[in-house]
């Protein structure tokens, strides 16, 4: 079984009242046809988190017993199939994760603030600050991912203002490189 993960916070009362957050998590299963993948029936409401304010750092921690179960369906569980009226062993892996940004940074652990914020260039970032506004921005950034004989590298006015990108993009880290042991 192939399962995704799905995690947003809404604020369930007015913007005026006091702050108050519930932050959902949901699991669904990718093996299904199509025409049932998404639908309302198939998508499992796995955790919610009730509080006067976001998890943050804390999402981790509060989803531990969901990833506890993970774990023990990645070795594999006795399950009963209706169809064929027999058990089998049924393991279960987390295959991706659907999230908006700010979502994207909780249920990860990474900081979607500042220069470092785009998690495939890491520290090889071309995010720059804002004269006045002293806010990081990635705009143009776009550029190094094209092939390198693309005519938008070479359109020194089109993006920023007297910039050709000839450098290329940065490299893919491999699974040990992003979490070493």
């Amino acid at each position: 079984m192939r399962l995704a993960f799905a995690t947003d916070g809404f604020t369930p009362f007015s913007l005026a009242a006091a702050p108050y957050s519930c932050w959902l998590v949901f699991v669904t299963p990718l093996n299904l046809p199509p025409g049932t993948l998404m639908k309302s029936e198939y998508i499992f409401l796995s955790l919610v988190v009730p509080g006067p304010e976001h998890p943050g750092k804390k999402l981790g921690i509060l989803m531990q017993p969901l990833v506890d179960e993970l774990m023990c369906l990645w070795g594999g569980v006795e399950t009963f199939d209706l169809s064929l009226k027999k058990n089998f062993n049924m393991r279960a892996a987390y295959m991706w994760s659907v999230h908006d940004f700010p979502a994207y940074g909780n249920f990860f652990g990474w900081s979607t603030h500042g220069r470092f914020a785009f998690p495939v260039c890491l520290c090889d970032s071309l995010a720059f600050t804002l004269h006045y506004g002293r806010k990081a921005c990635w705009f143009d950034c776009h550029r190094r991912f094209l092939p390198s004989d693309h005519e938008f590298r070479f359109q020194a006015n089109a993006f920023r203002k007297n910039t050709v990108v000839l450098e290329e993009a940065p490299r893919h880290l491999t699974g040990e490189e992003i979490l070493p042991k």
